[in-house]
């Protein structure tokens, strides 16, 4: 069966990081896979919605959704989204169901803040961006914080040995090769 590896997380926790360096070892090991970032899928697919809570469970959805066909036609899929709501989260499994797999990747507010990639929180602090600083954030509950990556406590290599294991085992393929 296919899955669909879901990473979610905090601006700057390194969730989009992680998913491509899994994306990157399943082509490398001719695993037929598809990448879905939420930033693409908001410049594209989701670019009608705007940042409300609606819109931001409605974004997730279509992503869900989008996700679901890829995997429908044989394709191991990676998402990479904030999905910062329960409410969020509940969308997702319903659409995907078996096929999901969570991984949450942390880090606190303090470390996202600090490497702040692509400036959205020095943005928000200057008043340019509504509400991410203060938009709440619902840590994962039971069924969603069986796949857990710290990446203040693993670095970058560490973690995507981490997702790497993860992904073998949901998956059954051959051991990624370390790099």
């Amino acid at each position: 069966m296919t899955k669909v590896f879901w990473f979610y997380g905090r601006c700057g926790a390194g969730k989009t990081t992680l998913a491509k360096n899994l994306y990157d070892g399943l082509m490398e090991q001719k695993v037929p896979v598809f990448f879905l970032d939420g930033d693409e899928m908001r410049s594209g697919v989701s670019a009608d919605l705007a940042y409300t809570p609606e819109a931001r469970a409605e974004n997730h959805r279509r992503t869900a959704e989008v996700a679901k066909l890829a995997a429908a036609q044989g394709l191991n899929v990676i998402v990479s989204t904030m999905a910062p709501q329960h409410s969020h989260r509940d969308i997702v499994s319903k659409v995907l169901g078996e096929h999901l797999v969570w991984i949450y990747v942390h880090a606190p507010i303090e470390v996202c803040v600090q490497r702040d990639p692509k400036g959205l929180y020095h943005r928000a602090q200057a008043g340019q961006l509504d509400k991410l600083l203060n938009f709440p954030f619902d840590e994962p509950r039971p069924q969603e914080s069986k796949n857990i990556i710290d990446t203040v406590k693993h670095d970058i290599k560490g973690s995507t040995k981490l997702v790497r294991e993860l992904a073998q085992a949901h998956l059954g393929q051959q051991r990624f090769e370390s790099k």
